[in-house]
């Protein structure tokens, strides 16, 4: 397998994905369809279990569309299942410091470099890839920290020294809230701490990823513009909302 969302990090290339916290595999499909790089099930805000989300992933394996899942917790249990469920990326809520950012990569990793068991799985056709698979899978998955507390941030550089970390993904939200002004995203600190994080992306050449939650043009533009690359636009709740404003604010309600 070639993971193109995991080449673009590498390569620090601008690589657009969409949200799904709607446990259905259509709403994956319809993004898919859309022509996203990549479609990430959020596991830690949705209400998707990991048979739905193996659901997910296989009506995704009809698109050129990485399937990617964002974790409920930085936990050995989650890393193993979701990988073997057929996820090609992983998001990894809350990682502080560089020893939990090791954690991760090691449990997403067969021996030699990590401990993930072997074992058949979805991922490797049920046993009929099994070879092929575990030869690449080490190169092949994508591992993404989120960033989203003010100790992540005092620790940004080692956390981006860690081998394995193919990128960083910011949480604004609960980064404000870690540092008592929630929601304030235009907040001198605010700005102060995720200038620092993109200093440090560009620093340690790592793609500095964002959730644009509501992708207005302006939005968009001005992601690229402060250097961001790996993009996920919207949600898949966020799409239907603001279509049916539209909708009825164009038949008078």
């Amino acid at each position: 397998m070639k993971n193109k969302l995991r080449a673009a990090l590498l390569e620090r290339r601008v690589t657009l994905g969409a949200w799904v916290q709607i446990g259905h595999a259509a709403s994956a499909e319809v993004l898919a369809g859309a022509g996203f790089d990549w479609v990430c099930v959020d596991l830690e805000h949705g209400a998707t279990d990991l048979e739905t989300t193996t659901g997910i992933f296989r009506a995704l394996s009809g698109y050129d569309c990485v399937p990617v899942a964002r974790l409920p917790y930085n936990d050995p249990v989650w890393i193993h299942r979701v990988l073997d469920a057929g996820a090609c990326g992983l998001i990894i809520p809350m990682v502080n410091d560089a020893e939990q950012a090791a954690a991760a990569v090691r449990e997403s990793k067969y021996p030699p470099l990590g401990c993930r068991g072997f074992g058949y799985s979805r991922a490797n056709a049920h046993g009929a890839d099994f070879d092929a698979y575990i030869a690449t899978a080490n190169e092949e998955i994508a591992m993404v920290m989120q960033i989203e507390h003010k100790d992540a941030i005092r620790n940004i550089d080692p956390i981006l020294e860690v081998p394995g970390v193919d990128g960083v993904f910011i949480g604004p939200l609960d980064l404000s809230g870690s540092m008592g002004i929630t929601g304030q995203l235009g907040h001198p600190d605010m700005v102060s701490a995720l200038g620092k994080y993109r200093n440090a992306c560009s620093a340690h050449k790592k793609s500095a990823g964002m959730h644009v939650v509501r992708p207005t043009v302006e939005a968009i533009r001005s992601a690229l513009e402060d250097g961001y690359t790996m993009l996920a636009l919207g949600l898949d709740t966020v799409f239907i909302e603001d279509g049916a404003r539209v909708a009825l604010k164009a038949a008078g309600r």
